[in-house]
């Protein structure tokens, strides 16, 4: 990675006007607090977890995943909704889909992936990227839904300049590859090239069972838009 790239905080959402993105955005208190309440609640009362989230490499010597904790798939290319998930679950999340498109000024055209990620202490999530080198037109989200998190519980989000498999040597790849750190907030959006290596902590154990979630939206290619969709960024009922 030639360019490392700075974080950003930004006020509010912008239109997006050239593409890839050098640098990391970090917007706080992205939803209102009803909506954000109602998000949090809503996953902290669903079903649709499991112990799914691995990440494994056919070169390991002991068949174990690198890492593995709760996730939920919640729907993928042709926007359908994964089969064992409630639609009603789901259509949330597609509001806040469409809320970015509209508030950051683009389309998806090869969209990847949203699903959600739960770690509680010791799952820590292995270095990697969203998508492949040559998809300059990509984007990745993610968004922290707790509505309330102790910043010594931790669970930050470390970017590097450089991949690596699994959990062995972490500590000297972050001594030795690491660029920057945002800390895990609620409430707060992240919008980035996903082709940049990154990773989240778990939570430290003082956060006893308390899991750090996150929702990921990502896609492979976008289009900018020079018009806004129909729909009220102020709405809190629109996604219904």
């Amino acid at each position: 990675m030639e360019y490392v790239p700075k974080v950003v905080f930004i006020d509010e959402p912008f239109k997006i006007d050239d593409l890839p993105l050098k640098d990391i955005y970090v917007l706080d208190n992205w939803l209102c607090s009803e909506l954000q309440q109602h998000y949090d609640k809503q996953l902290r009362h669903t079903n649709f977890w499991s112990k799914t989230n691995e990440v494994r490499n056919s070169n390991s010597t002991t068949g174990l995943p690198h890492h593995s904790f709760w996730g939920a798939s919640l729907f993928r290319e042709n926007y359908k909704v994964d089969s064992d998930v409630n639609p009603l679950d789901a259509k949330f999340t597609k509001y806040l889909n469409r809320r970015l498109q509209t508030e950051f000024g683009f389309k998806w055209v090869r969209f990847q992936y949203a699903g959600l990620n739960s770690q509680t202490q010791g799952l820590h999530g292995t270095t990697h990227a969203d998508c492949a080198e040559e998809d300059e037109w990509n984007l990745s989200f993610l968004y922290y839904p707790n509505t309330f998190w102790n910043p010594k519980w931790g669970g930050a989000l470390r970017i590097y300049d450089s991949p690596q498999q699994g959990l062995d040597g972490r500590d000297d790849h972050i001594k030795n590859h690491q660029v920057a750190e945002i800390e895990f907030k609620p409430n707060r959006l992240i919008m980035f090239d996903g082709r940049i290596p990154h990773g989240a902590d778990a939570p430290h154990p003082s956060a006893r069972y308390m899991d750090r979630r996150s929702l990921v939206l990502r896609g492979d290619e976008v289009r900018l838009t020079d018009t806004e969709e129909n729909y009220d960024a102020n709405d809190r009922l629109s996604y219904l």
